[in-house]
């Protein structure tokens, strides 16, 4: 019975992943974001960070692009009275620095904390204006999302999210990792963000994006260790209307195998203890991708012999094959991240796949068992592991 269990178990999760990607594949084919003539010209950037020494390589990386790249464009980084790079952001020409004090006390925390000083700050004297949240290891690729702005803005969409690209840290696996990211974005977040004006499955922190009025009336102020999951949410309650953006952000991919199980855990457990207050539909379409995930570590070794199984159980001809079809799938994006890699580290990559999907199947395992429960900040500075010795820093395509 137990076996039996288990054989259904990788047979859903497979069908499950299999569906949210068919319908993602429409989406691609289906929706196109529109532009205007003109960029817009009431954009404001936004850096929230936690101004650690741990993010200094990237913080400094990600300042230094922006500033250039939107130089006509005001830029705020916002961090916590007494950080470490406090002064240094001060001084930092081009930016202009807003310290979240100690004593400012709002039920958001972490990151979600410092878009709440700021919306309460400076957003409330120009709702009318947009505002790019941008982290602190995004580089900004494209300005699509300048002449989107005017287009949505006159049919009165609310907020937009960009498409993800992994860019190399210190360790080849994670950079091969965070190939799902893109993935996701090009189909299911593109179906839902984008062709249904709907984040049912949540929002991405880089190059956030909203209307004054939007976050001043949906805001930031509840806590959670996902502010942005719970921002869109909101979003959805509100019937605030969302798209896509065609424009790229690249994301530095973590530093080693812990730091991504660390990041993947915050955004399960974060994502689980908020399913429960959002709307019915959030919660059947997120839910079911958590509870696959959650599931998932059975699904990969099912997925080699689905059709043999699915035939020994009676079941449909589609579900025989959906758990392989869902293997391949995900299998092909890191073998699309590994192949852009040089020398024998490509090689090597190539044959970590499984590698790849046991990590990433054992990340909610990881939450429940060790990852803590508050919001986790990663280290972003860039120091070799050894993971990624010898090879080149890359940077995945857009598509």
């Amino acid at each position: 019975m137990l076996t039996e269990l288990i054989l259904y178990t990788g047979i859903v999760v497979g069908t499950v992943l299999l569906s949210y990607f068919a319908l993602g594949v429409l989406a691609y084919i289906a929706y196109t974001p529109h532009q205007a003539d003109s960029k817009a010209e009431d954009v404001t950037f936004v850096v929230p960070t936690i101004g650690a020494a741990a993010v200094r390589d990237s913080l400094f990386e990600c300042l230094a692009h922006h500033t250039e790249k939107f130089a006509d464009y005001d830029i705020y980084v916002v961090t916590d009275e007494g950080a470490d790079l406090e002064a240094e952001l001060r001084a930092y020409d081009g930016v202009e620095t807003m310290v979240v004090p100690d004593e400012y006390d709002p039920t958001a925390v972490a990151k979600g904390r410092a878009i709440q000083y700021f919306i309460q700050q400076v957003v409330a004297d120009n709702p009318d204006g947009w505002y790019s949240f941008i982290d602190d290891d995004n580089l900004v690729r494209g300005e699509e999302f300048l002449y989107e702005i005017p287009y949505y803005d006159a049919r009165g969409y609310g907020a937009m999210n960009s498409v993800l690209t992994p860019r190399q840290g210190n360790s080849a696996l994670t950079y091969v990792m965070d190939h799902i990211r893109l993935l996701d974005d090009l189909t299911v977040f593109r179906a839902f963000t984008g062709l249904f004006k709907r984040p049912y499955i949540g929002f991405h922190g880089e190059l956030l994006t909203a209307r004054g009025d939007v976050l001043r009336d949906v805001g930031f102020d509840r806590e959670s260790i996902v502010e942005d999951y719970a921002f869109a949410a909101e979003l959805i309650k509100a019937g605030v209307p969302t798209w896509q953006s065609a424009t790229r952000v690249s994301i530095l991919s973590p530093h080693s195998v812990t730091d991504l199980l660390k990041q993947r855990s915050r955004w399960y457990i974060g994502t689980w203890n908020l399913l429960w207050q959002t709307s019915p539909v959030t919660k059947l379409l997120t839910g079911t991708r958590l509870l696959s995930w959650t599931a998932a570590i059975v699904a990969g070794p099912i997925a080699f012999v689905a059709g043999q199984i699915g035939g020994d159980l009676g079941l449909p001809w589609l579900f025989q094959v959906a758990p392989f079809l869902a293997g391949v799938v995900y299998g092909g994006t890191y073998a699309y991240g590994a192949v852009g890699l040089g020398g024998w580290t490509r090689l090597r990559m190539v044959v970590s796949i499984p590698l790849c999907v046991i990590c990433e199947s054992i990340a909610p395992i990881y939450a429940v068992t060790v990852a803590d429960r508050d919001f986790t900040v990663i280290n972003k500075t860039d120091v070799d592991d050894g993971d990624n010795a010898n090879t080149i820093p890359n940077e995945s395509p857009a598509d």
